[in-house]
């Protein structure tokens, strides 16, 4: 049995089903609603009349905003459940986008970006928890997914900013509101309808499966059903290590923010200028997120290489405070942060979603509430700093924080978990669907006959087979047990067979005509979801599709909607067998 790389192919990582690329999508959009507004900033100034200083109040706005409503972001996902939240973040933020750009008056646009925040804070709260239950390509595969739409969102962010801000400053804002119309509807076809409850049990179960059935289970399956509160945040701040990382984050942004919100007043440079830096910069920020996050975390582990990234980040941000006015120097150290922030947050939101705790949504939450304030006060401090005392300060400023947000988390590190041995914990025994599903698959029609469907499942020992059409795409699954209760509609079984053979004759025609029927007559009549695997998929994730739904098989599918293989019950137990027998038994636990 092979197991998966740690460094997930990236083939892998990017061969998702189209309700993955839909939420990717919006969230690139939504990501972009941050960097459009970079080129145009010196644009708004001038053609409204602004200082500096309210003009660096969008992202205040913006960001506070953020920080304040990712309180209430996850109560609000956990009555709406992740389709309403996504699709309600998204229309808010179209809104809020299109509003903007019939304004006319700056503060007018800093009210709505209050609104805009609040929008991409419903939002984030649930993109990256939807992904990674959407996902084929694991947990660390979902984030590095999540972390591209990110990059690009904020590389697309100012080329859009750029291009549109040289005709218009307003026309930005509605491109992003077109845009996120867009994904409305992509959401809204393609993601499936999906509540809390079911997205508690799925997470519940896969630690369930490694426990013996207990009375201290059934009341942690009762505690899952639990309603959240508005203090479960504030609860888990008070986990060290989550505020550890969550102040961290917050002086990190710091740093981040004085790059992203100041250098544009001190670029000297028009609104395509300004959008092409800001372009090679998230580039930059994308391919470092896919491809070198992975490899320098497996090379120096997590930490250490937060250590060595940000280090540089000092330094880049000191030599812009030092030559300010060389505008090509300042053109090559924004561009060449790039790289450098694309590492960091990519290992920083996987470890806090890999040590936060089994709810991710609330982890997000308390980590991005203490982040975001630093994202908040950053634009405003940098520009009144630059403003009032010298333009190279808040770069120099910048850069002391980002050092003490190194030094913080070395002066804490005993409070944080290995995460690194929770990484190898979890890559190495991970397993794919295509390491043990079956894939000689018998297959039926939907013409084929019932009786012809029971001497399939005699001969062959079977439980169930996919229906598939004229193209082998899958239409639905039929097991012994949907043909029991089609044949057989009443309570019990062995009772209406005693009735047919004893009592009453008539029920004996009416199960001879049923019999003669075909698997379309029993697919029209079963109710229950259709559930499919990847091939790409974990094993946790097939295990946790069986034991919640109690499906005996479950349909592999390629990205044609072909059915490639099949998984059962007896697959499961194999590979737990032989993964308890290499000594790889501990896989569920690894989960988060």
């Amino acid at each position: 049995m092979t197991s998966a790389n740690s460094n997930n192919k990236l083939s892998d990582v990017f061969k998702q089903p189209k309700v993955v690329w839909a939420i990717f999508f919006a969230a690139v959009a939504s990501f972009m609603g941050l960097g459009l507004v970079d080129p145009i900033l010196p644009v708004i100034s001038e053609q409204l009349g602004a200082s500096k200083t309210e003009v660096a109040l969008l992202f205040t706005t913006y960001s506070g905003v953020m920080a304040v409503a990712m309180l209430i972001t996850d109560v609000i996902s956990n009555k709406l459940g992740i389709k309403r939240t996504l699709l309600i973040g998204v229309v808010i933020i179209a809104i809020f986008s299109g509003l903007s750009g019939l304004s006319n008056d700056v503060w007018t646009i800093i009210f709505l970006r209050l609104g805009w925040g609040l929008g991409n804070a419903l939002f984030v709260a649930v993109a990256l928890t939807a992904i990674v239950n959407f996902s084929g390509g694991g947990q660390h595969g979902s984030i590095i997914l999540y972390e591209t739409a990110v990059g690009l969102g904020f590389s697309t962010g100012p080329l859009l900013g750029g291009i549109l801000g040289g005709m218009s400053w307003k026309f930005p804002f509605f491109g992003v509101g077109i845009l996120m119309l867009i994904g409305f509807v992509l959401l809204l076809v393609l993601l499936p309808s999906s509540d809390i409850i079911e997205s508690q049990n799925n997470k519940e179960n896969s630690k369930e499966n490694n426990k013996e059935n207990s009375k201290e289970n059934s009341k942690a399956n009762k505690k899952s059903y639990k309603k959240k509160s508005l203090l479960d945040p504030f609860r888990l701040m008070g986990k060290r290590h989550v505020s550890v990382l969550g102040i961290f984050g917050f002086l990190y942004n710091f740093g981040f923010f004085t790059l992203f919100a100041y250098s544009p007043f001190v670029l000297g440079l028009n609104a395509e200028g300004i959008g092409l830096v800001f372009v090679g910069w998230g580039v930059l920020v994308a391919l470092s997120s896919v491809f070198m996050a992975p490899k320098i975390r497996n090379r120096f582990g997590t930490f250490n290489s937060i250590y060595y990234v940000l280090s540089l980040l000092v330094i880049l941000l000191f030599i812009m405070g030092i030559f300010t006015s060389n505008i090509p120097v300042l053109v090559m150290c924004i561009i060449l942060s790039g790289i450098l922030m694309g590492n960091v947050n990519t290992l920083l939101t996987t470890a806090m979603i890999k040590i936060g705790g089994d709810d991710r949504s609330t982890t997000s939450a308390a980590y991005n509430f203490i982040r975001f304030i630093g994202s908040a006060i950053a634009p405003i401090l940098a520009t009144i700093i630059g403003e009032r005392i010298a333009p190279n300060l808040p770069f120099i400023s910048g850069g002391l924080f980002v050092l003490v947000a190194i030094i913080f988390l070395y002066l804490n590190r005993k409070y944080i978990p290995a995460v690194d041995e929770v990484f190898e914990k979890f890559e190495e025994n991970i397993f794919l669907v295509k390491d043990f599903m079956v894939k000689e698959v018998i297959k039926i029609k939907a013409s084929t006959n019932i009786e012809d469907v029971l001497e399939i499942f005699d001969e062959n020992k079977i439980n169930g087979v996919p229906v598939v059409d004229e193209n082998n795409k899958i239409i639905d699954i039929i097991t012994s047990g949907d043909i029991i209760r089609y044949l057989v509609p009443k309570e019990e079984a062995h009772d209406l067979f005693y009735s047919i053979y004893v009592e009453e004759e008539s029920e004996q025609d009416i199960l001879n005509k049923k019999i003669n029927g075909t698997a379309n007559d029993i697919i029209k009549q079963n109710k229950k979801k259709l559930f499919t695997l990847n091939e790409i998929d974990t094993f946790e994730k097939a295990m946790n599709i069986i034991s919640t739904h109690h499906f005996k098989i479950i349909p592999v599918l390629s990205q044609n909607n072909e059915v490639i293989g099949i998984i059962s019950r007896g697959e499961i137990n194999n590979t737990l067998i032989n993964m308890s027998l290499k000594g790889k038994s501990k896989i569920v636990q690894s989960k988060t």
